[in-house]
Formats: C-alpha cells, sequence, structure tokens
C-alpha cells in the first residue's frame, strides 16, 4: 500500500456531512467553490481596500472552520502543530529559491521590463509599507493558502484523487486571478507585446491564469510534500514580497 507524506493510506476521506439547499445536499467541495466565487467578486467588484483584504482573511477562516466541521482534520488542512517544523524547513528553502529567481529575473536585461509595473512604480512609501507587511504576507499569502491550498484541498480530497484535488485548485486559483488581471491588465507587462487592446486584455487574463495555475500546483505539492501549510504560505510571501520590491528597483 502506497502512503503519502501524511502517512495515511492515499485514500479519500470518507464522505461527511454536505449543506441541503432547498431539500438537497450540495457537496461540500462545491459549497468551498461557491464561497471563493463570491468572495472573489465581493473583492474586486464591491469592496475597497482595505476592506477586501479584510475579507479575504475572514473568507479564509470561515472556510478552515467549514471544512473542520464537516469531518476534515488538523492534519488535511495542513495546520497540525508537530508538521510545523517540516513546514518551516521547506518554506524556508521555497523561499529562498523563489527570491532568487526572482532577483535573477529582475538583473536579467531580457525579462528585466516585465518586472516594471506601474502599480508598484508610483506607489507612495505608506503604500509600500501596507503590501509588504499586511497585504502580502497575510491578506495575499496567507489567506489565499488556507483557502486553496488549506481548506479547498482538504474538501477536494475527501472525494477525489490527490492529483484530481491538486488540479482543481490549481484550476480554480488561476481563475481567482482573472478579476484582478481584468481591472488592472494595462499594468500587466505582457500587455505590451501585442498593439491590439482586445487581444492585449486577453494575453494578459491567459498570462497570468496559466501562471498562477501552475504556481498553485507547485505550491499544493509543496503543502503537501511537507505536511504543512507553513511551506506554501513562505514560498508564497516570498515570491510575491521579491516580485514587488523588484518592481521598485527596476523602476529606479
Amino acid at each position: 500500500m502506497n502512503l503519502p507524506a501524511t502517512g495515511r493510506p492515499d485514500t479519500a476521506t470518507p464522505r461527511h456531512a454536505s449543506v441541503p439547499v432547498a431539500g438537497r445536499r450540495v457537496p461540500p467541495e462545491l459549497a468551498g467553490v461557491a464561497v471563493l466565487a463570491l468572495n472573489n467578486v465581493a473583492a474586486h467588484r464591491l469592496l475597497p481596500a482595505p476592506a477586501d483584504a479584510a475579507l479575504n482573511l475572514a473568507t479564509a477562516a470561515g472556510l478552515a472552520g467549514y471544512a473542520r466541521r464537516v469531518g476534515c482534520s488538523a492534519s488535511d488542512l495542513g495546520i497540525r502543530p508537530t508538521d510545523v517544523a517540516s513546514g518551516l524547513r521547506a518554506g524556508l528553502t521555497a523561499a529562498a529559491v523563489a527570491s532568487a529567481a526572482v532577483t535573477l529575473g529582475a538583473a536579467t536585461p531580457w525579462t528585466r521590463p516585465f518586472f516594471d509595473n506601474p502599480r508598484v512604480r508610483h506607489a507612495s512609501r505608506g503604500q509600500v509599507g501596507y503590501h509588504l507587511a499586511v497585504r502580502i504576507p497575510l491578506a495575499t499569502a496567507f489567506a489565499e493558502e488556507l483557502l486553496f491550498r488549506g481548506a479547498l484541498l482538504a474538501l477536494l480530497r475527501r472525494s477525489r484523487s490527490r492529483v484530481a484535488a491538486i488540479v482543481w485548485t490549481s484550476l480554480l486559483f488561476g481563475a481567482w486571478h482573472v478579476l484582478p488581471t481584468l481591472d488592472d491588465y494595462q499594468g500587466n507587462p505582457t500587455s505590451a507585446l501585442v498593439d491590439d487592446p482586445a487581444r492585449r486584455r486577453r494575453l494578459a487574463v491567459l498570462a497570468t491564469t496559466a501562471s498562477t495555475a501552475a504556481a498553485g500546483g507547485a505550491l499544493a505539492w509543496l503543502r503537501l510534500r511537507s505536511r504543512s501549510l507553513v511551506a506554501p504560505v513562505l514560498a508564497h510571501a516570498a515570491l510575491n514580497a521579491s516580485a514587488y520590491l523588484a518592481g521598485r528597483w527596476v523602476a529606479r
């Protein structure tokens, strides 16, 4: 019998409670996807900053609590205290690799223009401090990892294989970035590759969705490999923070 990183047989966790809707039972993983969709629309279409960041954190805590209620364990969510040490080791290594890759990209003339983002270039010192101290580590890295590599991955693994759960969470993570890309696609580096506005918009969305879906797969693998959510949180925060700082450096 093959054992996954958690030390348990790689079989789906037995089904538990579902959400009743109009006399029918909605599978918990579908309820989780619906919560993510509503959060995404509210954060990018209804709420201004920093209320959107607060919503991300509240939704992450709520969805994690819901996952525990329907039968997911602390180990399923990657929040078991005994796994923190392995998460720190894997996360710090991944964070160092991600930061080094971003630094190399920003220092290379061919890839340097991709780090020049108007939103980062024109940010005030207060905005820079807010992004580096609050938004990136908490409202982005922590909240998104708890949502996708914690709660949603755990819910999907109850009824699907590990590979299927990783694929679905990664695709949904890519879709999670569609609305913010539509809002700021003119600042997306890939949009400068074409002149037509409509094609520029589609290219920016496609590039962002594909890259974030691929990153989601890597983060899910890191989470399961280390058994701890700490690892993808550290890697995610390091990647975003180093990219933000690289944008500031390139602008200067």
